[in-house]
Order: C-alpha cells, then sequence, then structure tokens
C-alpha cells in the first residue's frame, strides 16, 4: 500500500498539475492584496456571491495571507514528495542503467537506431583511437564496441528535481519560522522589534536592541528625493554599540538571522522656541499631520495661540530639507522659511523654527530559509546548463567481410548526424 503510494506520488504528470496549481495560486496572490486588515477587504471586497460578500470568502480561505495558510504550504509538500519520490524510483535508476555499458551484438538491434552505417570492412583501431580522442567512452568485447559521452547530462534532472525541493523546503521554512517587523523612528530614538505585520506559526522575536544615530536624503537636480540613508547602530544588553551602519535602500545591514531595510522616511513633528520680547523663551514640540496624498507628501499643522500674543499661521511640510511654507488662516501663502529663522508678530512676540523631526521607515526580517532557496537556485542555473550537454551511445559490430555500426543522442542531433558522417567517411 505504501509503495503504492509512492509510485504514484513520483508520477511526473502529477507534479506539473501541483506545480501548475501552486502557480496560479500564486497569480491570485499577486493580484489580491496581501496582510491587509480586515477593514480593507470588506470595504474593497464588498460585491456578493450567492448572497456572501467576497470579503468573508477571502477571508474563509486565507486569500489574504495565501502564502503562510495550511492549504499552500500543504501543496509546497505535496510537490517536494513528488519531486523526492521521482527522484529515488525513477532518475537514479535511470542513471545508474546509464553507467552501464551494453553491447549490440545482433544486426537487427542496429535497426532501431537513429544512424546507422552498413559497410564491407573497418579500421576498429582508428576508429577506437578516434572515439577516445573525441571524449568517448570506450568499452570492447570480442568483434563489438560500446562508446558513450556525455553522462553529466543525466545527471542534470536529478540536480533540477533536487534544487526544486530546497527552493519549497527554504520557502516552507521561512513561511513557518519567519517574521516581517515594520517600524517608523524618529532619530536619535532607541527602538525594540514590536510592530510586528508577519510571522509564521513556529516564529520567536530576536530581543534585540536599535538605535537611529542620524537620518537624511539626497535630492536630484529636480528636487524629487534621491536616496534614502539611515545610520543606524546594533546594541548589547548594556547599551554598548556592537555593529554600526548607514543603511539605504538595497543596501541592508546584513546581521546572522536578521536583514534590516531602509523602506521609507516620514516627519512627526517641528520643535520651536517661542520668544517674547527677546528675553524669555518656551521651547515648544509641534505636532503635524500628514495630509492623505499619494505624492508628493505633505504634512499639516498650525502655529499654536499663546496668550492671543501671535498671529495664527497655517505650516505646509513637503520634505526634510528644512524648508517650510506659512500660509494665513484663509489659505493665502506668505513666505518660505527655514530652520533657525523666526516668525515675528507685532507684539515682539517670535517663534523660531530650530528643527524638523523627521523619522525613518525600517523594515526588520527574519527569514531562516533564504539560504536553502539561494542553494537551490545556484544548483537550478547549474542544471540548466549541464542540460545542454548531449550524451550520445555509440555501438559497432564487425566481421571478416561486414560492418554494422549505429548511434543515437538524446539532443543536438545535427551535429551528432555531421560526427557520424565524419566517422563513416574515415573508417569504414
Amino acid at each position: 500500500m505504501i509503495k503504492r503510494f509512492f509510485n504514484y506520488l513520483a508520477n511526473l504528470k502529477l507534479a506539473i498539475i501541483i506545480l501548475l496549481v501552486i502557480a496560479i495560486v500564486t497569480s491570485i496572490g499577486s493580484i489580491i492584496e496581501q496582510n491587509k486588515e480586515i477593514e480593507f477587504y470588506q470595504k474593497n471586497y464588498s460585491a456578493l456571491i450567492v448572497g456572501i460578500p467576497v470579503s468573508k470568502i477571502l477571508l474563509f480561505f486565507g486569500f489574504d495571507n495565501i502564502y503562510s495558510t495550511w492549504w499552500f504550504l500543504f501543496l509546497l509538500v505535496l510537490l517536494g514528495l513528488s519531486l523526492a519520490c521521482c527522484t529515488i524510483l525513477q532518475q537514479l535508476p535511470t542513471l545508474k542503467f546509464s553507467r552501464r555499458y551494453y553491447f549490440y551484438k545482433q544486426v537487427n538491434q542496429y535497426n532501431k537506431l537513429t544512424f546507422k552505417i552498413k559497410a564491407i570492412k573497418v579500421f576498429p583501431s582508428h576508429l577506437s583511437y578516434r572515439l577516445v580522442k573525441k571524449q568517448y567512452s570506450l568499452f570492447q568485447q570480442s568483434n563489438s564496441f560500446y562508446a558513450y559521452k556525455g553522462l553529466i547530462s543525466r545527471v542534470g534532472p536529478i540536480i533540477v528535481h533536487l534544487s526544486i525541493i530546497c527552493i519549497l523546503l527554504g520557502s516552507t521554512v521561512g513561511a513557518l519560522n519567519g517574521f516581517n517587523s515594520q517600524e517608523l523612528i524618529p532619530k536619535t530614538e532607541v527602538f525594540h522589534i514590536q510592530n510586528i505585520i508577519k510571522n509564521g506559526f513556529f516564529s520567536s522575536i530576536p530581543q534585540k536592541t536599535f538605535r537611529i544615530n542620524d537620518f537624511w536624503s539626497t535630492y536630484a537636480s529636480s528636487g524629487s528625493i534621491k536616496q534614502f540613508y539611515t545610520d543606524i547602530s546594533i546594541l548589547n544588553g548594556q547599551g554598548a554599540e556592537i555593529k554600526r551602519k548607514t543603511i539605504s535602500v538595497n543596501n541592508p545591514l546584513l546581521l546572522k538571522d536578521l536583514i534590516v531595510y531602509q523602506t521609507d522616511w516620514g516627519i512627526l513633528g517641528l520643535r520651536l522656541k517661542y520668544i517674547k520680547n527677546d528675553i524669555s523663551m518656551i521651547n515648544l514640540q509641534l505636532p503635524i499631520l500628514k495630509i492623505d496624498t499619494s505624492n508628493p507628501k505633505i504634512w499639516i499643522s498650525s502655529l499654536p495661540n499663546l496668550r492671543g500674543s501671535i498671529k495664527s499661521f497655517i505650516i505646509l511640510i513637503k520634505d526634510n530639507r528644512g524648508q517650510i511654507s506659512l500660509y494665513n488662516n484663509g489659505g493665502k501663502f506668505i513666505k518660505n522659511i527655514n530652520i533657525g529663522d523666526n516668525i515675528y508678530n507685532t507684539d515682539l512676540s517670535s517663534f523660531k523654527l530650530t528643527d524638523i523631526i523627521s523619522s525613518t521607515g525600517i523594515q526588520i526580517k527574519s527569514d531562516p530559509g533564504i539560504k536553502l532557496i539561494y542553494f537551490g537556485f545556484l544548483f537550478l542555473i547549474f542544471s540548466s546548463l549541464i542540460s545542454f550537454i548531449s550524451f550520445s551511445e555509440f555501438w559497432l559490430l564487425y566481421f571478416p567481410t561486414k560492418a554494422i555500426s549505429g548511434g543515437k543522442t538524446n539532443r543536438a542531433k545535427v551535429k551528432f548526424n555531421l560526427e557520424f558522417l565524419k566517422f563513416r567517411q574515415s573508417f569504414f
């Protein structure tokens, strides 16, 4: 019963069907937004199917987080078992059979070969020398020859199966043991991993301490942001720095079990000084609100009215370069100011802009299976290269008054035919 089950799993057609199902499910996962809030699906998938909202169907079957659902992981495991059974029960015996040398000693055995030659005489010693020179492995028994080359190409399908199994295993380990955290941290702040947006069933969150030393951005000549940079440190339990790096987009900080990415940026507030009669000062921290626009990012706030001594202004901030725009309550533009400038009033009071409190978006990711995935893709590339090598075989049977030879190959048949014709012209 068990043997029959494994023989059924070793069916290549079954593996292709499972792979096709995984491809379809993955395509669905690229269409439906993943890892969103329940309200998002209720709002965007409110259509009804047989009186049931589409959002309920999606959430019930786990289409909001396809790649971590039990049935998707089951498909990966099933595909891996199918490939493993196919490798053990079919590919390895085929490779073992290909390594055997066997001779054609009956004339009718040559009739099934793609390429064959019938001649009156042959020069066996010269032919064997040429075959060895052409990197054939040559075997002789009495009046018959057998030669082959390109046996490594028979290993190609086995490596393909093993590499796919490594990729599937790495994906499963990553889904079960990995996690993804998204943090928005102000400059100079110390933080821990807290805002977990995705985690596996067996994942554990490491208790590491991080510090954002600085954050800045560079700009293109058009004024658009060119790159974000964050100077980040890893601290031990006593607060001492154990590692430090300036990260940017596509240049993450790599730890033993974590990857720290630069993702986004934001502005949390303004630091101001309220100055009265050029003597008394009050330090203020002004909160701001992001306007819901996709591009560009815009933050808005207003200056506080302290004791009715200053006019009310609306503040707009478009970037963290230190420049803000002032508007009156009617929405009329007044002027642009920079860090260090004062906003004066008629009663000798003013606000001085001292700093823009910017924050950096940090993504901390753990994927224990990523090395297996890289290892699998590396061998998949290697197996694709050796699959282009042809496995060619050559037979010869000769008698005092006649000789017959033949050969076959699994690919590059035109090249093998030309090689076979040269043998015919030279030794028959």
